[in-house]
């Protein structure tokens, strides 16, 4: 079976396989990485939480006041500008790689070396910013809530250990 669901980035509907859920991936349309979420059947059902009105008013105006500082948020991405593959990509930087530093610790993590190793070996294409990449997460400059299932002292050892292979 395959899961559907929209990209995070480009809307567009994206199937998976099963096998793929609770991580993330990358949109063969847009190349930004999204959340694979559960499939429906594996999903428990919680009741919604009542609506604190205090509350919801506070966040619309909050989100009010975001789009009046800044128009540019509502712009919609350019669906004709094309993909450019990291290889060809002038100006890389480490969060263009941050999704390869996810799915290697959650590989890792979840026994899957093959493929955590596959992840480490296009890291390695791109060494330096690589490095940065991984040190984001170190840092807690970035955060992933998927690598929340993770100890925090299993991921920094699944960091350091990447980390050192980058710089071999």
């Amino acid at each position: 079976m395959t899961i559907k669901f929209r990209c995070e980035h480009c809307r567009k509907t994206v199937n998976a396989p099963d096998s793929a859920a609770g991580q993330r991936g990358k949109c063969p349309y847009c190349g930004n990485t999204s959340y694979i979420p559960l499939p429906e059947s594996d999903v428990d059902e919680i009741p919604l939480a009542p609506i604190d009105d205090k509350e919801e008013r506070e966040r619309q105006a909050k989100v009010q006041s975001l789009l009046h500082h800044d128009p540019a948020i509502m712009e919609e991405p350019d669906a004709a500008t094309p993909h450019v593959p990291l290889e060809h990509k002038e100006d890389l930087t480490s969060e263009d790689l941050h999704h390869y530093v996810v799915n290697y610790c959650m590989d890792m993590f979840k026994g899957n070396l093959d493929r955590a190793r596959r992840h480490a070996q296009q890291l390695k294409n791109f060494r330096h910013t690589a490095i940065a990449a991984v040190e984001d997460f170190e840092a807690g400059r970035n955060v992933e809530q998927t690598l929340d299932l993770i100890p925090r002292k299993v991921l920094q050892g699944f960091l350091k250990g990447l980390k050192d292979e980058l710089k071999a």
